[in-house]
């Protein structure tokens, strides 16, 4: 039972992880109408940042983190100039496309001036080795801020989209684009400032799966990404708690399939590879779309903004 428990605690870490990467893809998405397959890029980008800030000049951790969130902002903003904008009346498959290319670009651009990152390194953070005892449980101090932080950050982005005028503007721009610009909404604002909260939330996400698997590379972020997009489409891919809650479910499912199917074995099949693992997570993800096309909470309707 104490062995369940852990891995169903794991599970959790592991989801809200995956839920908070989740929640920037449903943010642009609903905002902009972009399904950014880029998003693990720009989530390795920053983190890559931070770690050459921690490794060159030495900075303090928290001095470089700050740096390195700027940055991310930063980013989210050129590529909101730079690439989406010019995209925004192409359709969604060419725009999806797109972002494929985007990601490439990312990559090469950061081999190119990183090249000491084009293999997995140490990624150095101040909480490394310290953990929580909770009873028999055990929560190491990187898990416990990945909850907290994923739970945090839900609450405020809620907050924000519900009683603030540019959360609200956003609202109002993703549910009726026309809408919005005939009542005066700057929509060209409303995607760049999207645009930057998703890369920061992107940022976020990087830098606390790298602190909990301890080494990263420039495509570190590529596996996670996927199931992160399957947590985003069960969460409906129109609503920001459904993507947290989609990104839990991925998670407690492929640490409770890892428990189940660790050691077993059928014919020459290690039935614990973690590929079999990941096969019967997308497997599941299949059946559960042919029965609710829409997503565990998605909307009667799923309309491009």
């Amino acid at each position: 039972m104490l062995a369940l428990l852990q891995i169903l605690l794991s599970g959790l870490v592991t989801g809200s992880l995956y839920g908070l990467l989740a929640l920037g893809i449903v943010l642009i998405y609903r905002t902009t109408g972009v399904l950014n397959f880029a998003y693990g890029a720009l989530a390795a980008t920053v983190t890559c940042f931070l770690y050459v800030l921690l490794t060159g000049p030495h900075l303090p951790f928290w001095q470089a983190l700050l740096l390195s969130l700027l940055f991310a902002l930063l980013l989210g903003a050129v590529v909101e100039r730079g690439f989406a904008r010019p995209l925004l009346a192409a359709p969604i498959l060419t725009k999806a496309i797109a972002t494929l290319a985007l990601a490439l670009v990312l990559q090469t651009v950061v081999q190119a001036l990183w090249p000491q990152l084009t293999s997995p390194v140490h990624f150095p953070t101040p909480f490394e080795g310290q953990a929580l005892r909770l009873g028999g449980l055990y929560l190491s101090l990187a898990d416990g801020l990945a909850l907290l932080t994923t739970a945090l950050l839900l609450g405020l982005l809620q907050l924000f989209l519900q009683r603030t005028r540019l959360g609200i503007a956003m609202r109002a721009t993703a549910d009726s684009l026309e809408a919005a610009r005939l009542m005066g909404i700057p929509v060209g604002l409303i995607f760049l400032f999207a645009w930057m909260l998703a890369s920061l939330l992107a940022a976020i996400a990087g830098v606390l799966i790298a602190a909990r698997q301890t080494v990263i590379d420039v495509q570190f972020m590529d596996p996670v990404l996927l199931l992160a997009f399957i947590g985003a489409v069960l969460g409906g891919l129109d609503r920001l708690a459904g993507a947290v809650v989609g990104g839990l479910v991925v998670g407690l499912a492929d640490n409770v399939l890892a428990l189940l199917l660790a050691g077993h074995s059928l014919g020459t099949l290690d039935l614990g590879d973690p590929g079999i693992r990941q096969t019967l997570i997308f497997a599941g993800f299949v059946l559960l779309l042919l029965l609710r096309p829409r997503g565990l909470f998605g909307g009667a309707a799923l309309r491009r903004v």
